[in-house]
């Protein structure tokens, strides 16, 4: 999967990497580019805009390497409880009730997700040393240790079998 996100991976200005992930990420891991974007919309309603971000190039072994990033900003007011709700059905939908703990990440989700308003933005950071983590602005909100969850997550949109095939490939950077 990463290897599909590199292709068409959009150069942009580090002002623009700055305004749109947490400093930690900007400031630490200059080489992160945006792969895709895409405004996700229901029966006409704008719910989202999302990014995908990867990060390219060679870390030091003694810094661990974010891998990648998904930025969503919000259009709506949009209760924790119906992000939780949307991921679980999302989840199952994509067949991993069976080969993931989902009650045990929901659980972490409950805790770490807040109610978000119009104009929040949650970024979600997926290292390769297997950690995950979420952010609002500046500040973390929350990680989750599993190796497993951050695919996981990022299925949701990203995987050959999400939901919105058109979003997917608009944040893989295949859409024309």
């Amino acid at each position: 999967l990463l290897t599909a996100c590199l292709i068409g991976v959009v150069n942009i200005s580090y002002a623009e990497i700055d305004s749109k992930l947490p400093k930690i990420v900007s400031s630490e891991w200059k080489s992160i580019e945006k792969v895709g974007e895409a405004k996700f919309s229901k029966f006409g309603l704008h719910i989202y805009d999302a990014s995908f971000w990867s990060l390219r190039g060679n870390q030091s072994p003694q810094q661990p390497s974010i891998a990648t990033a998904l930025s969503i900003s919000y259009a709506r007011n949009i209760k924790a409880k119906r992000l939780l709700s949307s991921t679980f059905k999302e989840w199952q939908r994509l067949g991993f009730a069976q080969q993931h703990p989902l009650d045990a990440w929901l659980e972490s989700l409950e805790k770490i997700w807040p109610n978000v308003q119009k104009g929040d933005y949650l970024v979600f950071v997926s290292s390769t040393d297997g950690s995950n983590a979420f952010y609002s602005g500046s500040k973390i909100l929350g990680s989750i240790s599993d190796p497993a969850f951050g695919p996981a997550f990022l299925d949701i949109w990203l995987s050959t079998n999400a939901k919105y095939q058109n979003h997917r490939k608009e944040l893989l950077g295949e859409s024309n």
